[in-house]
């Protein structure tokens, strides 16, 4: 009998201080949020599971399924050692605090054998109905000289195939790594998303910007379908086939990683973004009215959690899923590598979950 890799998060709480005011960084790239005011992060709250395993892009089906992915270790009751992939996938069931994750595709006694056992990293999912899409990172080269791949599953993330989308490697090339995440099984989305899956990514040697693409919700398989942002001046954005014509959507000048997260808060009507200027302690969450912008602050971070801008910071996700009817106190699923990782709340290569409550201007 096959036994279900699980764990209860609620088991493994860790405390861990606020962050300082020093924390916050006063040079962020773009002006300050008129909506969202404060973001007051409930580190008591923070859990984690999955130790050896990091990555964690989550997305949600329209059966209710939340779907996780994970990089270089055993999933759930696995460790970097013990039942180790290059690339696996896991169900999160339940409510925070009340979460347990099995593994549905490699690791630790999984329900499927591992699809990528030994190449491949996953930093986007998106459910559409309930097939679920990735962009995968081949691992064919040294990164980020890698093949970026869009694979499919049509069975809640047991198995994946690959689909006739390839970006290829190569410097300047477009490199799509994340999706737009608006809500379950991607059926409420609002006006200016409605019909379209939105990817995100950056050019590969350009640290500094990240460029937008869409396709028609049922075309996201078809390359040809593909079009890209070239102009996102106000409400009429202007879209081209060409990727080579693509014009970036959102720029920092310290580097950034390439897993730049996406979601929609559909009461408050904005999009935000969350990515790392590049170490462990080193966020900035972003918002906008557009998946396009304009972009505004919400939080620029140098010490995040008390960790240092040594490793990094790989991606903070806030969970459709788990937003409260306001989207006032959401859940945020993240993660870190590295040694400044390793300092204060300590989120190094591990699934990582707290709450995370909004402040908004009335």
């Amino acid at each position: 009998m096959i036994r279900l890799a699980s764990v209860f998060f609620a088991l493994l709480l860790i405390v861990a201080p606020h962050p300082r005011a020093a924390d916050l960084e006063s040079k962020p790239p773009y002006p300050p949020s008129p909506i969202i005011q404060h973001v007051t992060w409930d580190w008591p709250t923070l859990q984690t599971a999955a130790p050896g395993s990091d990555l964690w892009p989550v997305t949600w089906l329209a059966d209710d399924t939340l779907v996780s992915a994970w990089g270089d270790g055993g999933g759930f009751n696995g460790t970097d050692h013990d039942a180790r992939v290059s690339l696996g996938f896991a169900r999160l069931d339940g409510t925070p605090p009340a979460v347990k994750g099995v593994n549905l595709n490699g690791g630790k006694d999984p329900l499927h054998p591992a699809s990528y056992p030994s190449k491949g990293k996953v930093g986007g999912l998106l459910a559409i109905d309930n097939r679920v899409y990735a962009w995968l990172n081949a691992q064919d080269g040294s990164f980020p000289d890698v093949d970026q791949l869009l694979i499919v599953s049509d069975d809640h993330a047991a198995t994946w195939q690959t689909t006739g989308v390839k970006y290829p490697r190569g410097k300047g090339n477009l490199k799509p790594s994340t999706f737009l995440n608006v809500s379950r099984g991607h059926a409420n989305v609002p006006d200016d998303a409605k019909g379209y899956a939105y990817f995100y990514g950056p050019r590969q040697g350009n640290p500094n910007d990240q460029y937008l693409g869409r396709a028609p919700v049922d075309k996201l398989a078809d390359p040809h379908a593909h079009e890209f942002l070239t102009d996102a001046a106000g409400d009429q954005p202007r879209w081209s086939p060409d990727p080579a014509t693509a014009r970036p959507v959102f720029t920092d000048p310290a580097p950034c990683r390439d897993l730049a997260t996406v979601t929609y808060l559909p009461a408050l009507k904005r999009y935000l973004l969350t990515t790392f200027h590049a170490g462990a302690g080193q966020l900035g969450i972003f918002d906008a009215p557009h998946p396009w912008g304009p972009w505004t602050t919400v939080a620029y971070y140098e010490k995040w959690g008390d960790m240092t801008s040594a490793g990094e910071g790989l991606t903070c996700t806030f969970a459709p899923k788990w937003m409260s009817a306001d989207n006032l106190t959401l859940w945020c699923v993240f993660s870190a590598y590295g040694d400044g990782a390793k300092q204060g709340i300590q989120a190094h290569d591990r699934f990582n979950l707290v709450r995370v409550k909004l402040d908004v201007a009335r």
